[in-house]
């Protein structure tokens, strides 16, 4: 059924993120015919206030709890700005018989550049170097001595859906032999090689998270895992923070076990200011960009518009869209 606003556009449309006005702007031209409302923080009563006669809600990295869609009084759909709706309650969408789609694989090319930009950042101390340099400090030999090659490594990828494949893609032309680990099995044809997850953690150079969060994976990387890894090893995460056991990759970390992490997820987002991870000089830490592109807002913003024009006609979505 065709939902129109007071404006003559489709909607409103809650979009639940904290955007510039410059930001807004940029989405609303992307997303022609629907009426956006952007939530004005990131607080639960602003999200609950955001939601209320909306038929339309797109979550983002700050998610859709169930106490907000709760209160979502007219939501007729729930879409996914990107892959993972671990950050949504799909337990209430599905007990209220919500339809929750999502954006499969688009944003796989963007987030497989900032995955491997991260690990040469990790690798090759980057961020601590350029704030030295900025200090006044050129050439610090006790960092630079810190710093290592991608090149030749061995990189493990614990995850292989389209993010972890586009890695590996990238990884090819660093000459580092792939693994990856995929619950499903192998996939024909690949040029990385299928292997267990003690074999990944045990022998990789670096591991590298591309795993959706769910009850099995939560604390996939725990104490025992960073115990099997080299003390020479790296651990990047741009998947979900809720992968990693925050407290035993911290233990890591300071004692040498392994020799660094990079980081673009965090178990609470925001993250914690206090958060211990953010205190060490062998961790690159970002705020959740993986797929935060110029490029790639344009890309996700026309998929999740053009689901809800047609769903909004009566035209439905592609099923691989849908979450089961």
């Amino acid at each position: 059924m065709t939902t129109k606003s007071p404006s003559g556009l489709i909607g409103p449309v809650a979009v639940l993120d904290v955007l510039t006005a410059e930001v807004q702007e940029q989405v609303r031209g992307y997303a022609a015919g629907l009426d956006l409302r952007f939530a004005p923080s990131a607080s639960a009563q602003d999200f609950a206030a955001t939601v209320r006669g909306a038929p339309y809600i797109v979550a983002r990295s700050l998610g859709l709890s169930a106490e907000v869609l709760k209160q979502a009084d007219a939501v007729q759909l729930v879409h996914q700005w990107g892959t993972g709706t671990d950050g949504i309650a799909l337990d209430v969408a599905r007990m209220r018989g919500i339809p929750v789609a999502r954006s499969p694989g688009l944003n796989a090319p963007t987030v497989a550049d900032l995955t491997i930009g991260l690990m040469l950042a990790t690798l090759r101390r980057i961020p601590q170097i350029d704030a030295t340099t900025r200090a006044g400090n050129w050439g610090p030999a006790a960092l630079i001595s810190g710093a290592r090659d991608l090149n030749g490594m061995t990189v493990g990828l614990v995850g292989y859906g389209a993010i972890g494949q586009e890695v590996a893609r990238r990884l090819s032309g660093f000459g580092c032999p792939v693994l990856y680990h995929r619950r499903s099995g192998p996939i024909a044809g690949s040029t990385a090689r299928h292997a267990t997850l003690d074999e990944i953690f045990s022998t990789c150079d670096v591991v590298s998270l591309h795993a959706p969060l769910t009850d099995s994976t939560r604390h996939l990387v725990g104490a025992a895992q960073l115990a099997q890894m080299k003390p020479g090893a790296f651990l990047i995460n741009t998947s979900r923070g809720g992968l990693v056991d925050e407290a035993a990759l911290t233990t890591a970390l300071q004692s040498g076990a392994i020799a660094g992490a990079g980081l673009d997820v965090f178990a609470q987002e925001p993250v914690n200011p206090d958060n211990p991870l953010l205190a060490l000089d062998n961790v690159v830490a970002l705020p959740h960009i993986g797929g935060r592109t110029d490029d790639n807002l344009e890309r996700m913003v026309s998929h999740w518009a053009a689901n809800i024009r047609a769903f909004d006609a009566g035209q439905g979505i592609d099923p691989e869209c849908i979450v089961p």
